[in-house]
C-alpha cells in the first residue's frame, strides 16, 4: 500500500500531457544511451539475463530497454494480469495494444510515441514511462491507458 501510495505521488507530479508528433511506423525508434537509433520493427530486442528480478526495477543500464518485460499492478496480478511491455509494442491484460512510432529516452525514463487501439480505431498517444526507484515502480501516464504504477514482474516469456 505505502508502495502504490508514493507511486501515486510521483505520478501526479512527474509529467505534464505533450501531444505526440505521429510517424510512419517503418521503423522503430529505440534508446541506445543517450542516443536514439532506428531499428527494424520486424526484430524486436529479446529479454536479457539481466532484465531484472520480480518485484525489483530492472537495471538502467541494461542490454535492453528497461521497460522491456511483464509488469503489473500488483504482485499477484504478475500471474494473469500483467501487461506485456517489448522493444516495439505493449500488450495489457485487457483490451488495449500499442505499437511505438519512436521512442525516445528521456531524464527518468522513456516517451513512447505510439498508436493505441482500445475497442475503437487506433488513435496517437505519447506514453510516457518514469521510474520510482524508491517505490520501484514504473510509473505509466497516458490518455489511453490508464496512467497507473507498474512493478516488475520478470522477463517477457516467449
Amino acid at each position: 500500500m505505502r508502495r502504490l501510495a508514493i507511486a501515486a505521488g510521483l505520478m501526479l507530479g512527474a509529467c505534464s500531457q505533450q501531444p505526440g508528433n505521429e510517424i510512419a511506423a517503418t521503423n522503430v525508434m529505440t534508446p541506445v544511451a543517450n542516443d536514439v537509433v532506428p531499428i527494424n520493427s520486424a526484430s524486436p530486442i529479446p529479454a536479457s539475463p539481466d532484465s531484472g528480478e520480480p518485484g525489483k526495477l530492472p537495471p538502467a543500464n541494461g542490454a535492453t530497454p528497461r521497460y522491456v518485460g511483464r509488469w503489473a499492478a500488483t504482485e499477484q496480478l504478475c500471474a494473469s494480469g500483467a501487461w506485456r511491455f517489448y522493444a516495439t509494442h505493449l500488450e495489457t491484460a485487457g483490451e488495449v495494444s500499442c505499437s511505438y512510432d519512436r521512442v525516445d529516452k528521456v531524464p527518468g525514463g522513456y516517451d513512447l510515441h505510439a498508436m493505441c487501439t482500445a475497442e475503437a480505431p487506433p488513435m496517437p498517444d505519447l506514453i510516457k514511462l518514469r521510474f520510482a526507484e524508491s517505490a520501484q515502480a514504473m510509473l505509466v501516464e497516458s490518455k489511453t491507458l490508464k496512467s497507473t504504477g507498474l512493478i516488475y514482474c520478470g522477463p517477457l516469456k516467449e
